[in-house]
């Protein structure tokens, strides 16, 4: 169990009441639990669907990177090119090949071709979301600790991080597997410190490395190269790196990557290389992308929302974490983890989710620091009494927001998210006052807080909120509007990605005067006029000679824009005479 106080922490708790004696009741299940392996793994993967599942089929399309990531694959199947990647026309060579296999493996293995639901995309994030609270206990079981491990692997899974990226049909959440495999094998050859060769360890790295680079290119490589030249300079040599055979093993990783990446090379005629590397990754590198730019310090402070419940506990343990810099798990993570979050602070584009290679390791860190009694929960300062909170501040975010935002959206009230985020509320409530007769119970609850308010927020707000919906809206209102089977649509104003999945592949996305002339050459099509283009739109028809019918305005708010939106259904009724 390594160094701790694990369920001796335990408890000075027995004259606490009801709190000391739950406290103790929590305290042994872990310690139960941990003891089988078997256990343990299935405790994390119950855990894991429990926080994943809400919502994971109810909730529509998350503009925008989502829809162009299952569109792309949608297209594969539909035209059976699984070699080259596009959106409509448009080449979409900002990644590599990986997810899309992986997408459309989830569309034939559920047999829902050719118009699956967005579940089915995004079930490779679900199931990669699982095998990283998996490898994440794997992780923390090379330094021989199975309760760490255990409280690990549950408690990753129950961050707000996890769960978003569980959710969506995109590359973070595989890639985050392929990374916390590596590390699991780096950390098992950098404690081992011998150059005997461990085959099995290096297939695995190795093979991990290489679907990393399939899945989001350097990304990953880079994450591992943090540990590695760190922990080699500390030790002085980087001798111990040779039991994972480093030039057998390369040759492996180019056998996985270089077939497809020379194989797109020369088909795109070098497009790939300068869109994934010179728009894409250099660009984010250089400047802010797609107005995602934030100074340096911006990680630091959205992490105490991006790694709720989890990051409140870090941030109690940190001079904890800092002491014990030399012992061996906290070294790895250290090394792991400050150059990186170094290197991703000074890049000047910033979205949340790049801090989540990083997350197994915050996670493992701020377990060990609650196991060796790094946290004061007798005689708390200020700021420990403030973080203690962390339990109950989120779901009194959430239950804010679903009481004021269907009022602003003019929607019913969300009665059954009410109740769960009222009830995860009381849950945090008990959280925080575990506290004080044992850490690892206050987290534990914690976690199960979080578990309750994602089955309030993603199982039952989001799902509901009619307003943010307006793609499947449109094609509903755009479908009930012709009387045809296959009916072609056209928007002018409103060019969410999403539409076109819902839609279909041919959507025409363009202006008003485009949607005129759409509507004058499509005896079976309706057009989605918004606001904005309204006058261009009647501009155009009126020289085209085309009377055109209003059937139905969809009104909604566009989380993307950040703005209301008033859109015209229009089909056309031929000819003025």
């Amino acid at each position: 169990m390594g160094s701790g106080v694990s369920s001796s922490e335990a408890i000075a708790v027995g004259d606490g009441g009801f709190l000391g004696r739950l406290a103790s009741t929590i305290e042994a299940l872990v310690d139960g639990i941990a003891r089988s392996r078997a256990a343990s793994l299935a405790v994390i993967v119950l855990v894991a669907l429990l926080c994943y599942l809400p919502g994971f089929s109810t909730l529509p399309p998350v503009d925008r990177d989502e829809p162009r990531f299952a569109q792309a694959t949608h297209q594969m199947v539909e035209t059976g090119n699984y070699f080259d990647i596009r959106f409509q026309q448009e080449a979409r060579y900002k990644k590599p090949i990986g997810i899309y296999w992986l997408q459309s493996a989830a569309v034939w293995l559920t047999g829902t071709a050719p118009n699956p639901p967005i579940w089915v995309y995004r079930l490779p994030s679900l199931a990669s979301a699982i095998a990283a609270a998996l490898l994440t206990w794997w992780l923390a079981m090379a330094f021989g600790r199975p309760r760490l491990a255990l409280l690990a692997g549950t408690m990753i899974a129950t961050t707000v991080l996890m769960g978003v990226e569980a959710r969506l049909a995109k590359t973070d959440m595989t890639l985050l597997a392929t990374v916390t495999a590596a590390h699991g094998a780096l950390a098992r050859a950098w404690l081992a410190d011998t150059t005997r060769r461990r085959i099995g360890l290096a297939l695995i790295f190795w093979a991990a490395i290489g679907a990393a680079i399939l899945i989001k290119g350097p990304v990953g490589p880079a994450a591992i190269l943090c540990p590695l030249i760190v922990l080699s300079l500390a030790r002085g040599s980087f001798s111990w790196f040779r039991s994972l055979m480093p030039v057998s093993g390369l040759v492996l990783t180019l056998l996985i990557v270089l077939p497809w990446f020379i194989a797109i090379g020369i088909a795109s005629g070098g497009a790939f290389y300068s869109e994934a590397l010179g728009k894409d990754l250099f660009q984010k590198v250089a400047s802010a992308q797609e107005t995602h730019g934030a100074p340096p310090g911006a990680y630091l402070v959205s992490f105490f929302f991006t790694a709720w419940p989890v990051a409140a506990f870090l941030a109690m343990g940190f001079s904890s974490v800092m002491d014990r810099l030399r012992q061996p798990l906290v070294l790895y993570a250290a090394a792991s983890v400050v150059p990186y979050w170094l290197a991703i602070e000074a890049v000047p584009t910033k979205l949340p989710h790049y801090i989540l290679p990083l997350l197994p390791l915050l996670v493992i860190a701020t377990i060990d620091a609650i196991e060796a009694g790094g946290i004061n929960n007798r005689k708390p300062g200020w700021v420990t009494r403030f973080f203690a909170t962390g339990p109950v501040v989120l779901p009194v975010m959430l239950l804010v927001a679903a009481i004021v935002v269907p009022i602003l959206l003019h929607e019913p009230p969300l009665l059954p998210a009410l109740a769960l985020l009222a009830a995860a509320i009381a849950i945090g409530f008990v959280a925080w006052r575990l506290f004080a007769h044992s850490v690892t119970a206050s987290l534990v609850v914690a976690g199960l807080t979080a578990m309750v308010a994602y089955w309030g927020a993603f199982g039952a707000a989001l799902p509901s909120l009619q307003a943010t919906r307006i793609s499947e809206r449109l094609v509903e209102a755009g479908r009930a509007a012709v009387a045809c089977p296959d009916p072609k649509f056209a928007s002018a104003g409103f060019d969410e990605p999403s539409l076109v999945l819902v839609a279909g592949t041919d959507t025409l996305l363009g202006d008003g005067e485009r949607a005129a002339n759409f509507l004058a050459a499509t005896p079976c099509g309706a057009a989605f006029i918004e606001g904005r283009q309204l006058a261009t739109f009647n501009g155009r028809a009126d020289d085209l000679g085309l009377v055109v019918e209003q059937k139905a305005l969809v009104t909604g708010y566009n989380i993307n824009g950040g703005r209301k939106l008033d859109i015209r259904v229009f089909v056309s009724k031929g000819k003025a005479p």
